[in-house]
């Protein structure tokens, strides 16, 4: 659902459906409509969208687009502060949720979208990090609303194959100052103690915001203290090793109009993220679910130079210019800064090969700019051109030690034995070149064309890896060479939208990525004996997409469709090893194909119901034209089929309810072709709340998985049946309530 609904003065939704039949669900950014008496239906809402780099009204764009407005994000994060959840459980063709922050099996439309806040790319080129997840760099209440442009484009390049999920952060209030302090708790009533300091999880917060004459800001800090979650039979479910955490995230924003048609605006958000030295041992229960003990000794660890926590920073600099030569100039100048020290892996939580008791620590650093310039030709066309440049680096290390059997008792974590495995450590600089025209051929038909260059450049470090197999004769690990490699080409799209009638848009589209390979998991691609310069394996992939889908209206029912199928000749594709029970990446022919389906029916004025309904299947080649043949991509790329139902229920000004229904489908087909070594297994939650207006603030409660149900997640499915990870077979959360507490002043 896209907002919680409230009257006119007229008694009309402000919810309308020819908002949510042009915004797919999820959606309300948009202007009021005009109700008409006799049928009940109003005029169409303009909504404007930013997520193609410059505003356009949603009918504009030929290709699916998602909005999710600040309601929709504020009813949710009662529920959870996980942004990767929040998309799985409201945005068709994305992931089921996970339950952790880490981005498995969340992939849209089955590739990796980029994301951005405020224009600011928060995923890297060249394959996702171990450990660590792009959505962990901000508190989700700084939003003030999501967009999610599906599939590829020219003005968005490599890191977007499967669209751009771009985050907003709320403007800053009109008046001079305005104050909002939230506090919020979740407990798990099936617990002995729901109460005590094993699950009970909290999280304060307050932002400053105002407009003074030409200057405006917004000033933001949480504290976040998370701890165990609690599953269906009232066990601790894991990550077991990984301890309980409190993050701390500062956020700052400010913007000087410097005259009408000119603004400089700077942000800046640092997070940190620290455990509190509690390990859980890993058992089996009478599922074979991985479930936790807390030991008797919960003394802190004591580390030496490598104490656990996880810090992120990112920062702008921007300038606009509204009327340069009749057009629209953006410069952005961004950096960021990630760095992860985890906690220790402890002795037994992985079979050999992997080391035992070890830590792995991260490093991420970029920069990079955006320029662009945008204008209206005539009253019939735009263009938009732009140029970006991204630098970036990342350095993954494992830090194995000699800790002994007594390590739970002793809790003494200095005897570092070497600090030389690692993944892959790697820089890439990517420049892009792009141009994208829109043009209206008539009133009611729309084409808009886009052609892209993308260059990208990297190297990457030699040396051993944390998780290596090979060895030489003398049984030592061996190590791979380093090297660089760099490529170009030209990425086009086109497309068109065309209205039917009044309450018809039908639209298609085809476009283009190029996408590098995940360079961190070269060394599954490449035999020791072979350079990365001459290895066909740093190819980067061409992916041709295509698109077709409607938005329309009948009556008080709105509803969209789109289909989808991309194809490439050297993907990247996951395989499980059954001699080993490891992954290896395999680039070979591949095609991802599905379908996703919406409808908002206001059954009353005052109630409104949202389904949607996503399925996709992948295919590949191992062989590359084989005999083999194609067969199922792995499930960590291809999700099962999912379904949701929201309800929006108004019971008078100062009280209103809400639900979800969220259904995963079964998924074998990887299984029975050998991709993995497990079948998905469905299942269905029930999320209820209510909202009521107290005076000066509003109370909130959420009950997450209502009915108590014991179930796994894709992602903790992925592991199931591999005794190399069968630790981290863990059931989700069982019945949570949630309270919440946002005073405004």
């Amino acid at each position: 659902m896209g907002s919680t609904i409230t009257q006119g003065a007229a008694g009309a939704s402000l919810l309308t459906l020819a908002a949510v039949a042009t915004m797919g669900p999820n959606s309300v950014v948009m202007a009021q409509g005009a109700t008409d008496a006799a049928t009940g239906r109003q005029d169409e809402v303009v909504i404007v969208v930013t997520a193609g780099r410059r505003e356009q009204s949603i009918n504009e764009i030929a290709r699916t687009v998602v909005v999710i407005d600040v309601s929709t994000l504020e009813e949710n994060f009662v529920k959870t502060s996980n942004v990767v959840d929040l998309l799985g459980s409201t945005v068709p063709g994305f992931g089921a949720p996970t339950g952790i922050d880490l981005i498995r099996t969340n992939t849209l439309r089955g590739r990796d979208p980029q994301y951005l806040i405020d224009g600011v790319p928060l995923s890297f080129n060249g394959g996702s990090a171990f450990r660590t997840s792009p959505l962990t760099k901000f508190d989700p209440e700084t939003l003030g609303r999501v967009e999610i442009l599906y599939g590829p484009t020219a003005i968005y390049g490599a890191g977007a194959a499967g669209g751009v999920v771009q985050f907003f952060t709320r403007d800053a209030a009109e008046e001079p100052i305005s104050v909002e302090l939230r506090k919020q708790t979740t407990f798990f009533p099936e617990e002995d103690e729901h109460f005590g300091d094993t699950s009970l999880s909290w999280k304060s917060s307050a932002e400053i915001s105002g407009t003074l004459d030409r200057f405006d800001y917004v000033v933001a800090a949480s504290y976040d203290s998370q701890n165990a979650v609690i599953d269906g039979n009232g066990d601790v479910s894991g990550p077991t090793y990984y301890g309980f955490y409190d993050t701390t995230n500062y956020f700052a924003k400010a913007g000087f109009n410097i005259t009408p048609d000119q603004r400089i605006q700077g942000f800046f958000n640092f997070s940190e993220l620290e455990e509190d030295g509690r390990v859980f041992t890993p058992v089996p229960n009478d599922e074979n679910f991985g479930i936790a003990v807390l030991g008797d000794n919960q003394t802190p660890y004591t580390y030496g130079d490598f104490a656990p926590t996880d810090e992120k920073l990112f920062y702008s600099i921007s300038y606009t210019h509204s009327d340069f030569f009749g057009g629209d100039l953006e410069a952005v100048f961004y950096g960021r800064d990630d760095s992860l020290i985890s906690s220790i892996i402890p002795l037994g939580a992985f079979p050999p090969p992997f080391p035992s008791n070890y830590q792995t620590t991260q490093d991420f650093e970029g920069t990079g700019w955006r320029l662009q310039y945008a204008r209206d030709i005539g009253d019939r066309a735009s263009v938009i051109v732009g140029v970006d440049y991204d630098d970036q680096s990342q350095e993954q290390r494992a830090l194995v030690y000699d800790l002994g059997s007594d390590v739970f008792e002793a809790r003494d974590i200095t005897n570092l034995i070497r600090n030389d495995l690692f993944i892959y450590p790697y820089e890439v600089e990517t420049l892009g070149i792009f141009v994208q025209a829109e043009y209206e051929v008539v009133d009611d038909l729309r084409l808009s064309l886009g052609l892209r260059y993308e260059e990208p450049e990297f190297s990457i470090e030699g040396g051993t890896r944390v998780f290596e197999l090979t060895v030489d004769e003398d049984d030592n690990q061996v190590s791979r060479p380093g090297g660089s490699g760099g490529s170009d080409g030209l990425a086009f799209n086109i497309g068109v939208s065309y209205d039917v009638i009044d309450d018809l848009t039908v639209f298609a589209n085809f476009s283009q990525a190029v996408e590098l390979p995940s360079l961190g998991q070269l060394g599954n691609l490449i035999p020791p004996d072979a350079t990365f310069e001459s290895a066909e394996a740093i190819e980067p992939q061409i992916i041709d997409n295509y698109e077709i889908g409607l938005r329309a209206q009948a009556g008080t029912v709105a509803y969209t469709f789109a289909a989808f199928f991309s194809e490439s000749d050297f993907g990247e594709n996951f395989i499980y090893d059954p001699e080993t029970l490891l992954g290896q990446y395999n680039r070979s022919p591949e095609e991802i194909y599905g379908f996703e389906v919406t409808a908002d029916w206001e059954v009353l004025p005052q109630f409104d119901l949202l389904g949607t309904f996503s399925w996709s299947e992948g295919e590949f080649d191992p062989d590359g034209d084989g005999p083999l043949g194609f067969q199922a991509q792995s499930a960590l790329d291809i999700q099962p089929w999912k379904a949701t139902l929201n309800g929006q229920y108004e019971f008078n000004d100062k009280t209103s309810g809400n639900f979800q229904w969220l259904v995963v489908g079964d998924r074998d087909t990887a299984f029975d072709d050998g991709t993995d070594l497990y079948e998905i297994t469905g299942y269905g939650v029930v999320d209820i709340g209510v909202n009521r207006d107290i005076g000066p603030g509003v109370l909130s409660v959420q009950i997450t998985n209502l009915l108590d149900n014991l179930y796994l997640s894709p992602a903790s499915q992925t592991y199931e049946n591999n005794i190399l990870f069968n630790s981290r077979v863990n059931p989700s959360a069982g019945r949570a309530i949630s309270l919440a507490y946002k005073l405004t002043l």
